[in-house]
């Protein structure tokens, strides 16, 4: 081969070594490729809370089933007062205490009025038993109106018969003409007065609903008869019991126990409509 053939030659190798070393390097005019869409998956859209519709239910009559209950209740001082209810019905009595016997006095007959198909509520006045506060005969109408309100509101009975034993008798006395529901009284050994607690004859001017009168002759600490000729009721009944001495609900201890319960008995169930 002649020499300038050779140099040709060499120069066409030289040119193509160049132009494959630019296509490595990419070049310098070469624009950088268009960056590609990418898709994240999301959680699908959760659906709108919808707004909670209440259901109807029914609602539990209070102290519904077999009884009996431990019930306590405030009275409008704010001292609170511990009672027993039995029974069920919406007619119920109310059993104010004398003492000594307190709300035990009356248990046995409150579970007779139970059996009846009735409320019947036992307590004892402040400062006796286990209410709370301090003894005083000034504050018995107070205590017993908070029964009556604690088994209209609470209890929910729409008629009350009040029945009250020696001095609770005489509480019962002031505060049957107070509330609209009480239907009808039966007061058993009451006195006129003892300590701060004392019935006035507007007190007994102003009875007009049903009255039962009740005690033995030989028990000196009862006015059941003065009272009564007093009582606006046209409706009342007085009975004593002859040769007894016995007071309040020692009565039903006694021999005349029997008789007591069934006039009582037969004082609600009339009233009550049964």
């Amino acid at each position: 081969m002649r020499l300038r053939d050779s140099l040709f030659l060499l120069r066409l190798i030289s040119l193509a070594v160049v132009l494959l070393t630019m296509s490595a390097c990419g070049g310098g005019n070469e624009t950088s490729p268009a960056p590609t869409a990418t898709w994240t998956p999301t959680a699908p859209p959760t659906e709108e809370p919808q707004p909670v519709v209440p259901t109807a239910t029914a609602t539990a009559f209070p102290f519904a089933g077999d009884g009996k209950w431990e019930v306590s209740f405030q009275t409008s001082d704010g001292v609170l007062l511990s009672g027993t209810l039995y029974g069920q019905g919406e007619s119920g009595v109310i059993l104010a205490p004398a003492y000594p016997g307190g709300q035990e006095g009356w248990k046995a007959f409150a579970e007779t009025v139970a059996a009846q198909g009735y409320r019947a509520l036992t307590f004892d006045f402040r400062g006796h038993g286990s209410s709370e506060g301090v003894a005083n005969t000034a504050h018995a109408t107070i205590d017993l109106m908070a029964a009556v309100t604690f088994m209209r509101e609470q209890v929910m009975v729409d008629q009350i018969v009040l029945m009250g034993a020696g001095w609770g008798g005489t509480a019962a006395i002031r505060a049957a003409g107070q509330d609209a529901n009480v239907v009808g009284l039966a007061v058993l050994s009451a006195p006129r007065s003892v300590g701060e607690l004392e019935v006035s004859d507007s007190d007994l001017a102003s009875l007009t609903l049903p009255t039962l009168w009740l005690a033995a002759r030989n028990d000196l600490g009862q006015d059941i008869e003065a009272m009564a000729d007093q009582a606006a009721s046209p409706d009342k009944t007085i009975w004593v019991y002859e040769g007894s001495s016995l007071h309040g609900t020692f009565i039903f201890e006694g021999a005349n126990g029997p008789d007591l319960t069934r006039r009582l008995l037969e004082f609600i169930n009339r009233l009550f409509g049964a």
